[in-house]
């Protein structure tokens, strides 16, 4: 096994990693009452991930595109090491767009009483956010794996 590890990836690795595990800290936060403590780790969460993000995009895009970044992958393994990035962009994408837009949301009506109107859907989209980035935390390991560590 050779590691042919990048720091920027790196970095947007552990971000992403421990994203899920933040988040989830952050519901049970808001669970036992404390919205002020949950609304502040999931601002800090969510800032830290666009921006090591948006670090690993410029990094890619400097390197020559998504191409350069999986040019390590096993030869036998090209066609799926694609596909999968492809998957987790796809992923990655909608479910920043949505965290993104919640956070606005919930920003905008923290003022009024809590639990207010809005509670009810912040639950199910905060579900979806949820999930995608414990998605997109499982399918980041697989294209890091594939590009720096087989």
């Amino acid at each position: 096994m050779s590691l042919r590890l990048d720091p920027v990836a790196t970095a947007t690795y552990v971000v992403t990693l421990s994203a899920p595990i933040a988040a989830y800290a952050s519901i049970r936060l808001a669970r036992v009452g404390d919205h002020d403590r949950h609304r502040l780790v999931q601002s800090v969460l969510l800032v830290m991930g666009w921006v090591s993000v948006l670090g690993l995009e410029l990094r890619i895009r400097i390197a020559g595109g998504s191409g350069a970044f999986l040019a390590h992958a096993p030869a036998e393994l090209a066609r799926l090491s694609h596909r999968l990035l492809a998957v987790h962009i796809v992923v990655a994408v909608a479910t920043y767009g949505l965290w993104t837009w919640l956070a606005i949301a919930s920003w905008r009506r923290y003022g009024t009483s809590l639990p207010g109107g809005f509670s009810r859907r912040h639950r199910r989209l905060g579900t979806m956010v949820f999930g995608g980035l414990c998605f997109t935390a499982a399918s980041a390991t697989g294209i890091f794996a594939l590009a720096f560590v087989l």
